[in-house]
């Protein structure tokens, strides 16, 4: 079985690729930056471990020569454009850092784990596929642009010979979530929170991402871009499924859009004294009430990918945070 490179291990999908990969037999070895975060996983004993970082390239110079399969997942999300020069430090210039060793070690083939952040949005709401325009930089936000610049870097590898696919994936919900990163809006609805903002996004279950991912390995086409997507929710549709599955009241009242606003500004001055993150930044305000929805036919066309209903999705996602009491 071949054997696989992967960076952003400890991440959300890069843990759950992780293991869905041993589970089918490939070997694999990890380039990981902080070591101590592989107490979270299970499969800690059963990888590889390369100790280094995307953004030095010298702890990862030839690491990668006996394997036929380079995974890059690692990566920041960050909509915060105060924090700009970090992310594209890690999205960008990470992200060449792994494709210039990729094309000297002369692997078999490379899966860039990008978003649909680098894609674009449907301005009218509909729902876009792989060949919509860019048009992100309309709205100025760093996680838009990085990701985009990313894969501008793993188009010029192509160029230079490397055999890439890249992978997209919308917003990636499921068990694994070790760090509990996505329990908020699930504590809020627990707590009786009747809240909900306008809008919607595209929501997709972990498995079905990995299992595409895996897929790519084979079915992915050089040059090409998957988008991998589930169900296309606005943020009421999406907020009922968790209350119908806490079996608790669902959130009733829309807020309206001057308080979101304001408590962003707020937390936007208060992160320039303390050392917080503003959640959400202030580039974030322009995607309240936008319906950000996407078309992943051709990723279940030609990846293969499985279409798992949300409503299991978000099944799976609480009872794993039930039994890691994350909630």
């Amino acid at each position: 079985m071949s054997k696989i490179f992967i960076t952003g291990a400890t991440g959300f999908i890069g843990n759950n690729l992780v293991e869905s990969l041993l589970e089918k037999s490939y070997k694999v070895k990890l380039l990981v930056r902080d070591k101590k975060l592989l107490e979270l996983f299970k499969w800690k004993d059963n990888v590889e471990i390369v100790s280094g970082d995307i953004l030095e390239p010298d702890s990862f110079k030839d690491k990668m020569n006996d394997c036929e399969i380079i995974i890059h997942s690692a990566a920041i999300i960050s909509f915060w454009n105060k924090i700009w020069d970090k992310t594209y430090k890690i999205n960008v210039t990470g992200t060449k850092n792994i494709l210039e060793e990729a094309l000297k070690s002369k692997c078999k083939k490379f899966i860039h784990i990008s978003s649909v952040a680098a894609v674009g949005y449907g301005e009218n709401g509909e729902a876009i596929n792989e060949e919509h325009p860019y048009n992100w930089n309309k709205l100025n936000i760093s996680y838009m642009e990085t990701k985009h610049q990313a894969e501008l870097e793993v188009y010029n590898a192509i160029k230079k010979g490397l055999n890439a696919s890249m992978v997209n994936p919308a917003n990636v919900w499921g068990k694994g979530d070790i760090r509990g990163r996505r329990t908020r809006i699930i504590k809020a609805i627990k707590k009786g929170f009747p809240f909900y903002t306008e809008g919607g996004t595209n929501f997709v279950d972990v498995d079905a991402v990995c299992e595409a991912i895996i897929n790519a390995i084979e079915n992915g086409k050089t040059g090409e871009r998957y988008i991998l997507g589930g169900e296309n929710l606005t943020i009421k549709e999406f907020s009922k499924i968790i209350a119908d599955e806490l079996k608790i009241k669902k959130p009733f009242i829309r807020i309206p859009r001057l308080p979101i606003t304001l408590y962003s500004y707020s937390q936007e001055i208060l992160a320039r004294f303390l050392p917080i993150t503003p959640k959400p930044c202030a580039s974030q305000l322009s995607l309240i009430g936008q319906r950000i929805y996407y078309d992943s036919s051709k990723a279940i066309r030609e990846l293969k990918m499985p279409v798992i209903p949300i409503k299991d999705c978000i099944h799976k996602t609480i009872e794993f945070y039930k039994e890691h009491n994350l909630i």
